[in-house]
C-alpha cells in the first residue's frame, strides 16, 4: 500500500467512522502506516547505542546495569553487545532492531541530547527529564524494531532510576528478542509433518525449524533427539513415568543423573551449574543451566535444561538444550533453542 493510498483509506474510513470508535481507528491506523515501513535488519543480541563521543563510559555503565546477564561458554559471553554510533549517524543504523539514544544532560551543543529531544515530544522529554529517564517505542522507524531513549540529568539520576525500572526495560526487549527469533525460525519453515508424527507418538511434541534431523525417537527409552550440524546443537526430551521431583533438592539429582542416561561420554561440571524455580510454559518446575563437558576429549560448552512434572501424560520430563561451537559465538545459538523447548505442549485429553 503507497502512501497516495493510505491517505485515501483513512479519509475514507474517516467518513464512515463516529466518535464512539476513535479506539478502533488508532489501532487500524497504526496498522496501516505499518505497511509503509521496512522491515527491522541487524543482529538481535546487537544494541546500537546513539550517543555523544565524550558520553560513552557514563553510557556504558548505564547500560551494564540494564544488560548484565552472561552466558558462560566457558569463557564469559554477554547476551547484548554494544555497539556505539554517533547521533550525528542515526539515518546509517534507522532500521536496526535495537537502538537505544542516550542523553545525561540538557545541553543542546550535545548531539546526543539534540537527537533525544527530536525523538521525543516536548511534553515526554521534559517529563522523562525530570521524571522516570527510560522511554520505550516499539517500531518507531521499521517493524520489529525496539527503541529505548534514556534522557536525564546525570548519569546518577539516571542509575537511580534503574534500580526500579531496569528490569522491566530488560524484559522487555528479551520478548521482543524472543519475537523477532520465533518469526526468523518458524515462520519461514517448519517440519509440520514431523511435529505431528511426534505428538502422535509420544503423546507430546514442540515446533521445529527446517534444518533439524531426528537423532534418536524411541519410545522404549523415552528419548526424543533432535539436532542440527555446523555448528553442533541438539535438543533432547527424555521423560519417566509419574512424578519423580518433589522438590529442588530431587530436581538437582535429577538433573545430574541425565547425561549419565543419555551419553555415554558427556557430563555436567560444578562449575557455574545453577538451578532456578520458573514456570515454563504452564508447567511449574525448574531451569538448569550450566556447562557440559566431554570425559573422553577436550570438548564442552553451555547448556540449558528443564524439568517439570505434567499430569495430563503423568509423566516428568526433562527437556536439554546443548551446543558445541568452539572459538565462535554461542549465545544466539543457546536461545534459539531455548526458544525452540519453550514450544513444547502435551496432547490434550479427549
Amino acid at each position: 500500500m503507497n502512501r497516495f493510498q493510505r491517505e485515501r483509506f483513512i479519509l475514507n474510513l474517516l467518513a464512515y467512522l463516529n466518535d464512539n470508535m476513535k479506539e478502533l481507528l488508532s489501532i487500524l491506523l497504526i496498522f496501516i502506516y505499518s505497511c509503509g515501513k521496512p522491515l527491522s535488519k541487524g543482529a538481535d543480541d546487537e544494541l546500537i547505542v546513539l550517543a555523544a563521543i565524550e558520553d560513552r563510559d557514563d553510557a556504558a555503565r548505564i547500560l551494564t546495569r540494564i544488560f548484565s546477564d552472561t552466558l558462560y561458554t566457558p569463557a564469559p559471553e554477554p547476551y547484548y553487545k554494544a555497539k556505539y554510533v554517533k547521533p550525528e549517524d542515526m539515518e546509517t543504523v534507522r532500521h536496526h532492531p535495537n537502538l537505544i539514544a542516550v542523553s545525561i544532560n540538557d545541553d543542546m551543543i550535545n548531539p546526543g541530547t539534540r537527537l533525544v529531544k527530536k525523538m521525543l515530544s516536548t511534553d515526554v522529554y521534559k517529563k522523562s527529564k525530570n521524571g522516570n529517564p527510560l522511554v520505550m517505542t516499539f517500531e518507531p522507524y521499521a517493524t520489529h524494531q525496539t527503541l529505548l531513549v534514556i534522557n536525564g540529568r546525570s548519569t546518577e539520576s539516571i542509575l537511580e532510576k534503574i534500580d526500579q525500572h531496569g528490569a522491566t526495560v530488560y524484559d522487555y526487549f528479551e520478548n521482543k528478542f524472543s519475537q523477532r527469533q520465533s518469526r526468523f525460525m518458524f515462520q519461514r519453515a517448519r517440519k509440520e509433518e514431523l511435529e505431528q508424527s511426534i505428538l502422535k507418538n509420544f503423546g507430546f511434541s514442540l515446533k521445529i525449524p527446517w534444518g533439524y534431523t531426528v537423532v534418536q525417537d524411541s519410545a522404549e527409552a523415552r528419548v526424543l533427539w533432535i539436532g542440527k550440524e555446523e555448528p553442533f546443537r541438539w535438543l533432547i526430551v527424555y521423560w519417566e513415568e509419574g512424578m519423580v521431583i518433589l522438590d529442588e533438592n530431587d530436581a538437582i539429582q535429577f538433573s545430574k543423573a541425565i547425561p549419565g542416561k543419555l551419553f555415554d561420554h558427556l557430563q555436567y561440571t560444578d562449575f557455574h551449574f545453577k538451578i532456578d524455580g520458573v514456570l515454563f510454559n504452564y508447567w511449574s518446575g525448574w531451569r538448569i543451566t550450566g556447562l557440559w563437558e566431554s570425559k573422553e576429549e577436550s570438548q564442552g560448552g553451555p547448556f540449558i535444561a528443564y524439568t517439570f512434572y505434567d499430569g495430563i501424560t503423568d509423566r516428568t520430563y526433562y527437556i536439554h538444550a546443548l551446543i558445541y561451537n568452539p572459538g565462535d559465538n554461542k549465545y544466539l545459538l543457546m536461545r534459539q533453542l531455548d526458544i525452540i523447548a519453550n514450544t513444547f505442549y502435551v496432547q490434550e485429553q479427549s
